[in-house]
């Protein structure tokens, strides 16, 4: 959604399969709001000034007046842009209009056109830098904009890619070399026209490379990608007992190198050492951040602790900074590092190498002002405003019982592939801030400035999602939906009642009758938990009906969701059909707490929340189903050994087999699947050597035999994440204990299911199993009765 002068907001609409499909809607009139119209096949969109929108599909691009409702038409273009700082879009068409660029204002006069263009860049201030190729060949570097068109670089070799500076002063070409095993980078100055090849100061060969700007001009950070061969003609792959670094043996056969270059003094300083092999480029001309991602890795946790150094390039030395757990948050300005450890907020001043101690941990997310000079946290009970220099940390505003969340910060990664980020917020903006009650599921938006605050969203339980507004913060518009109300969309003026603008679904009445219930319980050891009860639509009170309950571990924040009818699911669990089929379904809160371990711990909670719908008469109690995916797939394994509460169980994705999986690999994340076991999900906190009499006991399929129920299994035969062989082995050992067992193994699938084929075929088929275990309902194809004999089934 995009929202321009209070005058125009289009929205794509998505259904079931159907995801193409844009509503744009008139606001310029007091009153209702009207939709203007809508279009379908939609690919691409884009604003062009305020009246204007750009619509592609396959087949046509379309610039839509907005206010007049005509159109005109574009076709072969391949590629369209709105230029951000003036009314204006590029058309970029293919091979059969000579793959032109054409420069035109919003009402789609051509202003200026270029042909034979293979790419082109877009700056702020409406310059366009378009790379040419003509026949000879020459590839040719234009500037051009509503005034002008300039060449500015012009070279044999086929230019691959261009990085404009900010300011426009120079970019970075980078362009095929026929003649080397590298390609070709070079800076070029718009001013003096003068070129600097990286090539020609390092002999070190590499197949791809990446810079950041340091200072414009002068100083550029560099990723280079340097092919490491493996030793691919050895017949063994060793896999050694001290190896830290397991995850390398899959990822492809390069390597980065950081480098410092400095392309007008012809300097290239290179980054880390063997041991220091990431490097981090923090906006500082000065320092830098260097570690070994794999120093402290023992695989008994999901992410190492990471020893991060400080290199200072001016002395060509490292100093320690700290071991983290995880998160880095830097300064604009390269001078301040925030990380949490040991409850407590450290701020390590990168030039000085000194540290400080701030807050605990009510403060959760820091977003730096653009001078670095101050840090607002967000948190639970309010925000808080910390001054690195003075170190005084103060409570800004307070919000008792709220868990605040500042909404429009932005954010930039400063080292790839770790969660090490700029996060800053404007001081001249007012702060976007949401307020959550977990307790009650409710949500308040707000809109903070100057010690004061306006409401944009009052208190609601309603899902509240993409919350857009305009530049001054004037005009906000967001979709809500609730468990009995289809996602429908609100805009509010601040100052005015919010106004809904387009309601989804209205022929889904059934919906507002829809009656949902929270059930609150608690486990053996007293700790509160809740579910989530959804009744059957067309409920009837005279009336007994059987109950399907699904597992994961905590799932009370999907109370708010919209229950929308598909059969392309895939997971394979559909809530409103299973309503609309006559079931209650229950989503109970389930409690790991590594003490008793995950199955035995799941089993508990299970139990109390089918305990506190004991007195519920139009539940039938001899009717229950459990349905997991994954993690729930487990327990749900798992709770078919122990339980005889249930009459059919759906397990999918799930780990059968928990000694075996501890001592598997997973290809997935490429670690050792012991990490989950222990310390993910299932929490049992120490190895199986240490404790087997735990693993046993929560091992689901060391107790097949002791099943009492239909078991349907499904897993994806490509699942990389939970391997199909242990649906497959839970298969086999209910089979041969002979129970009541069919598997699924879908092709050409992983974790869950992407094809919409095989996502409706087993949508249907776990409806069907319900259908026939809980309900006592034949199946149209037989394929249940096919294989398991059917004895007592009501």
């Amino acid at each position: 959604m995009t929202i321009r002068k209070q005058s125009w907001i289009p929205v794509w609409d998505q259904s079931d399969l159907d995801k193409d499909t844009v509503l744009f809607f008139d606001l310029r009139k007091s009153g209702k709001p009207k939709l203007a119209g809508y279009r379908k096949k939609v690919r691409n969109m884009a604003f062009v000034g305020n009246t204007h929108l750009l619509l592609s599909n396959d087949l046509q691009t379309e610039l839509l007046n907005l206010r007049e409702q005509t159109s005109r038409y574009f076709t072969a273009v391949k590629r369209m842009q709105a230029l951000k700082s003036n009314n204006q879009f590029v058309l970029h068409y293919n091979k059969e209009k000579n793959n032109r660029l054409d420069l035109r204002e919003s009402n789609g006069t051509l202003i200026n056109t270029l042909e034979h263009v293979s790419q082109f860049y877009l700056t702020g201030n409406g310059n366009i830098y378009a790379v040419t190729e003509n026949p000879e060949p020459v590839f040719d570097v234009f500037r051009l904009n509503d005034k002008t068109t300039e060449k500015v670089y012009t070279t044999s070799q086929r230019i691959t890619s261009l990085e404009v500076d900010a300011h426009q002063q120079g970019m970075m070409v980078h362009q095929q070399n026929p003649e080397g095993s590298s390609p070709e980078v070079l800076y070029l100055d718009f001013n003096t026209k003068t070129a600097w090849s990286l090539n020609e100061i390092t002999s070190m060969p590499f197949q791809r490379a990446f810079t950041d700007v340091i200072s414009e001009g002068s100083i550029y950070f560099l990723r280079l990608w340097v092919h490491q061969p493996k030793d691919d003609t050895s017949p063994v792959d060793i896999w050694y007992g001290n190896d830290n670094r397991l995850e390398e043996k899959f990822l492809p056969s390069t390597r980065e190198v950081y480098c410092i270059w400095e392309p007008k003094n012809k300097k290239l300083q290179p980054l880390g050492n063997k041991q220091l092999t990431k490097s981090a480029n923090i906006g500082n001309e000065r320092f830098f951040l260097s570690l070994d991602p794999y120093l402290l890795e023992d695989y008994t946790r999901e992410k190492a602790p990471l020893k991060i150094c400080r290199y200072n390039r001016i002395s060509d030395t490292y100093t320690v900074i700290d071991t983290i757990s995880s998160r880095l948050y830097i300064s604009p300005n390269g001078h301040y590092a925030l990380y949490f450890k040991n409850n407590t907020w450290q701020v390590y001043h990168i030039p000085s190498g000194t540290a400080e101690t701030v807050g605990g941990g009510q403060l959760k997310t820091p977003y730096f002002t653009a001078d670095g000079k101050t840090v607002l946290f967000d948190g639970d009970g309010g925000l808080w405003r910390y001054n690195p220099e003075q170190k005084e940390l103060v409570q800004w505003n307070s919000f008792e019982g709220y868990q605040t969340t500042i909404l429009n910060g932005t954010s930039r990664t400063t080292l790839r592939g770790f969660n090490f980020s700029e996060r800053t917020v404007s001081p001249d903006k007012p702060l976007v801030i949401k307020l959550y009650e977990p307790l009650e599921n409710r949500s308040t938006y707000i809109l903070w400035k100057d010690g004061q605050y306006k409401t944009i969203v009052s208190p609601t339980a309603k899902r509240i999602q993409s919350l857009n507004y305009n530049p001054a913060f004037t005009c906000f518009s967001w979709l809500e939906e609730d468990y009995n109300l289809p996602p429908r969309l609100v805009y509010k003026a601040m100052g005015k009642p919010e106004r809904v603008l387009y309601q989804s679904n209205r022929q889904d009445t059934a919906i507002l009758s829809l009656k949902q219930e929270i059930i609150s319980y608690t486990n053996s050891d007293s700790i509160p938990l809740k579910g989530i009860l959804y009744y059957p639509l067309n409920f009837d009170h005279s009336k007994q009906y059987p109950m399907v309950v699904h597992i994961y571990e905590k799932q009370n924040q999907a109370r708010n969701r919209y229950l929308y009818p598909s059969y392309y699911e895939g997971l394979g669990f559909n809530i409103r059909l299973l309503l609309e089929n006559g079931y209650f379904v229950y989503l109970p809160d389930i409690l790991i707490q590594g003490k008793a371990g995950p199955g035995i711990d799941a089993l508990d909670c299970v139990n109390h929340a089918l305990d506190a719908l004991a007195g519920n008469p139009v539940i039938d109690q001899h009717r229950f189903g459990l349905i997991g995916h994954s993690f729930g797939g487990y327990e749900t394994s798992y709770i078919a050994t122990r339980s005889s509460r249930f009459a059919a169980y759906v397990s999918g994705s799930g780990h059968s087999d928990i000694i075996w999986a501890s001592h598997a690999f997973n290809y997935n994340f490429r670690f050792p699947d012991h990490v989950r076991i222990e310390a993910n999900n299932y929490r049992l906190g120490k190895p199986f050597s240490s404790d087997k009499g735990l693993y046993f006991k929560n091992n689901p399929v060391y107790h097949a035999e002791k099943v009492n129920a239909p078991v349907l299994l499904w897993s994806g035969l490509e699942d990389q994440n939970v391997t199909s062989d242990h649906s497959m082995a839970f298969y086999n050992a209910l089979r041969r204990n002979r129970k009541e067992v069919i598997a699924l193994f879908y092709k050409k699938e992983g974790h869950g299911l992407q094809q919409p084929q095989n996502q409706f075929d087993l949508t249907t088929r776990i409806l069907d199993w319900f259908n026939y275990f809980l309900k006592g309902e034949e199946t149209e194809t037989g394929w249940i009765e096919k294989g398991i004999k059917r004895e007592g089934a009501p």
